[in-house]
């Protein structure tokens, strides 16, 4: 099994559109970090609710037979010098063949876990884990590697459902950026394998107006430190528009292709670019101050919850 072009790229996390400066006369500026404005979120929603199933399968349970795909040619580093014929190509597959204990040389007895390459080759690894402690690891994550079990899970609860897309970061079927709207519904034609660092690769229909070829977005899963982009930052079952009967269509239209003007207010901000890294607030001139600032030092300059200037 080979990937597309799309799973092919190692895309760096998402950044943001817009960069940063200071305002000055604030008479106190109490800092949010983006911890903050998270928790702000930390209930559990229906989005989370939908990937929790899409777990690493625990160590314990793998047999024989089990998958993986191979997301970076340097996976050869990681087996032993008796393994055989470890060239391997993005797009290729191990398959599981069994696991054994093995002396080490803290005297502790490791494991070895041994695999078929595509070719029939015997590929060996050895991670650094106890025997004694195999049984009670909850994952296990082999490098340069797309556990294929995890994968599947997610194709079963996505595929042929509507979505509310909150992500702009689209691509194309070679792996270039293209134009990406926010809060519009997509409907999930697969979820394939990604990279290491994105392992799902979630390709939808966009709406009619952006053409009928299928888009791309990587996404990551579980509760690793690592998984930034699961299924619900990404996605809602709702339609937000709902949500917000006051927003005129012509701030809609704004809001969907992440775009701001002046005037716009705090909600409209957020629906078009996300939530900011910080926020410092204050007051000056007997106004309420706020400035958000994103990723690349953009900022957002608030005056009693309305935009009055912000930087590209």
């Amino acid at each position: 099994m080979k990937l597309t072009a799309i799973t092919r790229l190692l895309i760096p996390a998402a950044a943001a559109v817009i960069c940063g400066g200071c305002f000055t006369g604030i008479e106190s500026t109490p800092r949010i970090t983006g911890n903050d404005v998270r928790r702000l979120g930390a209930l559990v929603s229906p989005e989370q609710e939908l990937t929790a199933t899409v777990v690493p399968e625990a160590p314990s349970a793998w047999t024989p037979g089990k998958r993986w795909l191979v997301a970076d040619s340097r996976i050869a580093m990681i087996f032993t010098p008796s393994s055989v014929g470890t060239d391997l190509s993005k797009g290729d597959e191990i398959i599981l063949a069994g696991t054994r204990n093995v002396a080490t040389f803290s005297g502790k007895d490791g494991i070895e876990i041994s695999f078929t390459g595509p070719e029939g080759q015997a590929l060996y690894y050895r991670p650094d884990i106890a025997a004694a402690d195999w049984d009670e690891n909850p994952s296990l994550a082999i490098p340069f590697t797309v556990e294929l079990s995890a994968v599947a899970i997610a194709d079963s609860l996505m595929r042929g459902h509507t979505y509310y897309i909150t992500t702009p970061l689209w691509y194309d079927a070679d792996g270039k950026s293209t134009e990406g709207l926010r809060h519009v519904p997509v409907t999930v034609d697969s979820v394939i394998p990604g990279t290491e660092r994105y392992p799902l690769c979630v390709a939808f229909t966009p709406p009619n107006e952006l053409g009928n070829a299928p888009r791309y977005i990587l996404m990551t899963y579980g509760t690793a430190s690592w998984a930034t982009r699961n299924f619900d930052r990404l996605f809602a079952f709702d339609d937000p528009r709902k949500a917000y009967p006051r927003i005129t269509d012509k701030t809609w239209q704004n809001i969907i292709r992440s775009r701001i003007e002046e005037g716009m207010t705090r909600d409209e901000c957020r629906l078009a670019l996300g939530a900011p890294v910080s926020i410092d607030r204050g007051a000056t001139r007997g106004f309420q101050m706020e400035r958000w600032s994103y990723d690349n030092g953009v900022y957002l300059l608030f005056e009693d919850g309305i935009l009055i200037r912000f930087r590209k």
